[in-house]
């Protein structure tokens, strides 16, 4: 029996072992980029916008000045101008945890069986790989006596849609 082919037999499979874990150690280790970065820097721009409302619907009010729902109670039914927000508080929220994006704010309700969507928070248009994430809250007539607002919930009740649409220059 001939011990060193056994031996070399042994070395073969060692470095095979060797050669193949360490590929796969480098491929999980590392993020492939492949050809499509566009949707990719798509997807990510989605998942900022989304988590930049998540985060003023859910946030405790020692974390922030005034939650979602607080900031669109306190609407007063008017739409933007070119840099003139018509909801202020929530503008300065998103340009802190936004930075470096451009974004608008619109809201969608229903009226009198009417879809209405006026624009509140207007910085420039769109471009074409702009991300939209959207939220909808509850507006009793509570949050919005609080916040002194101007809608008038004849049920006391207004679903509303808040769409943040984000882009980069």
């Amino acid at each position: 029996m001939d011990d060193k082919a056994q031996l070399q037999t042994l070395e073969g499979l060692g470095a095979a072992l060797l050669i193949t874990m360490t590929i796969l150690f480098i491929t999980q280790s590392s993020t492939v980029m492949t050809p499509q970065n566009e949707m990719m820097l798509d997807v990510q721009l989605e998942q900022m916008a989304y988590d930049a409302l998540t985060l003023m619907d859910v946030a405790p009010s020692y974390a922030i000045a005034a939650n979602l729902t607080e900031c669109v109670s306190g609407w007063n039914m008017e739409d933007a101008t070119m840099g003139e927000s018509t909801l202020p508080l929530l503008d300065s929220e998103l340009s802190t945890l936004l930075q470096g994006l451009l974004y608008n704010v619109d809201i969608s309700y229903v009226q009198n069986g009417n879809l209405i969507t006026n624009n509140t928070i207007l910085h420039g248009h769109p471009t074409e790989d702009a991300a939209v994430a959207r939220r909808t809250i509850m507006l009793t007539n509570h949050t919005v006596a609080a916040a002194n607002g101007n809608w008038s919930l004849a049920s006391g009740l207004q679903m509303v849609e808040v769409r943040l649409t984000v882009w980069q220059i």
